[in-house]
């Protein structure tokens, strides 16, 4: 996280002033995330539009602070401490449907284009409604459920560069797309929006196979527990889960955070948990698996904020 001083901050207060813009002081960042853990942001600043979310982006980059975009906060650890500099929350979630094409802002959820997609009879975006996330979340980090990923249906993504402000039209090969990967978690480039390809489906199918989905979901995921997805990301050929329990972990705690009973590859928190709790488990989750299999696991969720120690990534959600 940048260093970020007093008069850092007086000059984004003086240039939001000056261009109209209500930014909240030492605003909770904890109840915008699904893990629910976090201190709070210097300021935050919630945008409705696509021209709301530019014109945020741009303040912060004349302004010369730190900026982070938060969508549905999911995938997320936010630390104790808190963010430095602006928070852009984005809610930007315009949907239009063309032809065999989605066309969304990157702040939409996913439940959200599923549901359209199921009334427009689109076909291919059904994985989406196991993504907790927003569409720009979903894209950042190429998120992924019953065997498919995003990068199977983005035709083209709308980003901001913040070298110059200039606005890019990515092609799906220019995105970079990888296991949980892509060009925006190296580029620093803001998803604005986004065209997904997808095909003719019948509603009523379309519709059936979300609802197996989201009943897969129910079944396997402690989704009446405080968490951020998925802890670890898959090792090749194994299931983070299937290590993880095999281990002997599922119900380690410390402190506030404890390995799920009913899925070891998710991190729940209690009311009122700390960051710095969940991390730790999460380190020493690692270093059992490591010990006990010789295999190295690799966080899938993100940590974001002002840590103790250097952050291990600085995730959109």
């Amino acid at each position: 996280m940048a260093p970020i001083s007093a008069a850092d901050l007086a000059r984004l207060d003086r240039l939001a002033g000056e261009r109209g813009i209500a930014l909240a002081t030492d605003a909770p960042i904890a109840p915008l995330t699904t893990l629910r853990v976090g201190g709070s942001a210097d300021r935050l600043l919630a945008v409705q539009s696509r021209k709301e979310l530019l014109s945020a982006l741009g303040l912060a980059r004349d302004a010369r602070v730190p900026w982070f975009v938060l969508g549905n906060g999911s995938d997320l650890v936010v630390a104790d401490a808190g963010i430095r500099g602006l928070v852009i929350r984005n809610r930007a979630r315009e949907v239009t449907a063309d032809g065999q094409e989605l066309h969304a802002d990157a702040g939409a959820p996913m439940a959200l284009l599923v549901r359209r997609c199921s009334e427009a009879g689109l076909a291919g975006l059904e994985f989406g409604t196991s993504i907790p996330g927003t569409l720009g979340g979903a894209i950042w980090a190429n998120a992924g459920a019953h065997g498919r990923e995003m990068r199977d249906a983005v035709a083209t993504v709308e980003a901001w560069d913040p070298g110059d402000g200039s606005l890019l039209t990515l092609d799906e090969a220019a995105c970079a797309f990888a296991y949980r990967e892509s060009r925006f978690k190296r580029s620093r480039e803001v998803v604005v929006a986004a065209t997904l390809a997808l095909g003719h489906g019948e509603p009523d199918e379309i519709a059936t196979r979300v609802a197996e989905h989201q009943a897969q979901r129910a079944a396997t995921q402690p989704l009446a527990d405080q968490n951020a997805g998925s802890v670890f990301r898959n090792p090749e050929g194994d299931h983070a889960g299937r290590l993880i329990d095999a281990a002997g972990l599922k119900g380690l705690r410390i402190g506030t955070a404890s390995v799920s009973r009913l899925h070891a590859n998710f991190i729940v928190t209690d009311r009122g948990g700390r960051a710095a709790d969940v991390r730790a488990l999460g380190d020493r989750v690692r270093a059992e698996v490591s010990a006990r299999f010789g295999v190295e696991l690799v966080y899938e969720i993100e940590f974001v904020g002002e840590w103790a120690v250097a952050d291990t990534g600085d995730g959109r959600s």
